[in-house]
């Protein structure tokens, strides 16, 4: 039979895709910071117990390993020697292995200590870092993390080569790192673990996890971690959905809940690995893993950075192309309009941004006297606006009007979010208004509100 759209049946009679069959990375969290051998008797605490847990889970299948690391006495600790040791010695068994360094503040709280980890090299350099996205209440104390700290731990990352590990909780959480990646705080491709069943966080139902993961970007990779009793049923779900699993003794101890089994992150990963099997979902490599997630390749950090730098002649069409965008395309003089808004581009007082070789973004200065001067010509292609860029451009071309000794900087504009911005984020006041010479920005406004701005610090 010929199925087609007009038999009215779902996605036009082409039954949906069923489990998928790419090959699931196990995410092991071994040791966390919470737990303790009272509460957990497996747990690996020294350097010594948390290698051979390590080096078990990886023959088992797991590909990833989400380390916390403890002080001699047991307690949790922030000191990189530690990792470091840890790091080196499951890199000897396990080269491939991708290692992954909690950034928590739980417990440690500074900056400092919290991306002290970030600094180690060679093999006790971290393949990625933990990186939650938001402040949170566990049951029983808050886990803190502004958002000057998320941001500082993410531009430490890029500058080290090392990949985010996200750790949403929640929606607004999501909501959060997309907003980061706009502004180029995260990599283009991200691996991200949603976290659910906490006591005041997102629950941990099957809806909950679904509701989460159709806002999940095709790029991003995601795993599902389960707290407590929710641990079995979130990995499962994540099998079927064709996400990865974050699984071990960090998030539960038990290996049947309900008879309080303890469990050992050894039979942990095992029983993932069976379920993967029965649902035809082969284990991903510590290779494949590494590949998927892009942990070698600088492009991945690249596509998500704005590059600003002086226009050059090749790009003139395009920046022209992008002004148009906004009805800002210089207009040549003629009969009708001898004296235009704007008639050219100058190479030497223009800048562009670039993302991925791709001219998003242009901003002009044209200088009146010795210390006077006027901006022009800031635009940025719609499908950009938020992220950044014109704030990134403004920057550009104040910097280089101060460096020529330029105190006093003029700007005319007609919306009246972009007199807000010029306002708000760079201290310009309205000082009148000026009529346009003919039709030129938008098309809701006769008259420019001219703004001005002082250089002299």
């Amino acid at each position: 039979m010929n199925r087609s759209s007009s038999h009215g049946a779902l996605y036009g009679g082409v039954p949906p895709q069923g489990i998928p069959a790419d090959p699931l990375i196990i995410n092991v969290c071994l040791t966390g910071n919470v737990p303790t051998k009272e509460t957990s008797p497996h747990l690996p605490v020294s350097v010594d117990e948390i290698i051979e847990d390590a080096a078990a889970v990886l023959e088992a299948g797991a590909s990833m390993l989400h380390i916390h690391a403890r002080s001699p006495d047991g307690n949790p600790a922030w000191q990189p020697e530690i990792y470091g040791r840890i790091f080196e010695g499951i890199r000897r068994q396990h080269p491939d292995a991708i290692l992954v360094a909690t950034t928590s503040g739980r417990l440690h709280g500074s900056f400092e200590k919290r991306a002290a980890v970030l600094d180690l090299e060679g093999d006790a350099k971290p393949d990625m870092a933990s990186l939650t996205l938001g402040s949170l209440n566990f049951p029983m104390q808050a886990s803190l993390n502004a958002p000057e700290t998320i941001q500082a731990l993410c531009t430490r990352m890029r500058m080290r080569g090392i990949t985010p590990e996200l750790e949403a909780f929640d929606l607004g959480m999501l909501n959060y790192g997309f907003y980061l990646r706009r502004k180029g705080f995260l990599p283009h491709t991200c691996y991200i673990n949603l976290m659910l069943g906490s006591l005041g966080t997102m629950p941990g139902r099957v809806l909950d996890l679904a509701n989460l993961v159709r806002e999940i970007p095709r790029e991003w990779i995601w795993a599902a971690a389960g707290i407590g009793s929710y641990q079995l049923a979130m990995n499962s779900a994540a099998i079927l959905m064709g996400g990865q699993v974050r699984v071990g003794l960090e998030d539960n101890h038990f290996y049947n809940y309900a008879k309080r089994e303890a469990a050992t992150n050894l039979k942990l990963v095992e029983r993932i690995v069976r379920l993967a099997g029965e649902f035809g979902r082969p284990v991903a490599s510590c290779l494949e893993t590494r590949t998927r997630l892009r942990l070698d390749d600088p492009g991945n950090w690249h596509a998500t950075q704005v590059l600003v730098r002086k226009m050059q002649s090749a790009d003139t069409a395009a920046a022209i192309a992008l002004l148009a965008q906004w009805g800002m395309a210089p207009v040549a003089a003629s009969s009708a309009t001898p004296h235009p808004e704007r008639d050219r581009l100058e190479l030497d007082n223009t800048f562009v941004a670039l993302l991925q070789d791709r001219l998003i973004g242009v901003a002009s200065w044209l200088p009146i006297d010795a210390t006077r001067a006027e901006t022009a010509s800031l635009a940025v292609d719609k499908e950009y606006i938020g992220c950044g860029v014109g704030q990134k451009l403004q920057e550009a071309r104040i910097a280089e009007m101060r460096s020529k000794g330029i105190a006093t900087v003029h700007t005319e504009a007609d919306r009246p979010e972009v007199i807000r911005w010029y306002m708000d984020k760079f201290g310009y006041r309205i000082v009148g208004t000026n009529p346009k010479k003919h039709a030129f920005g938008s098309a809701e406004h006769s008259y420019w509100t001219v703004l001005e701005l002082s250089l002299v610090e």
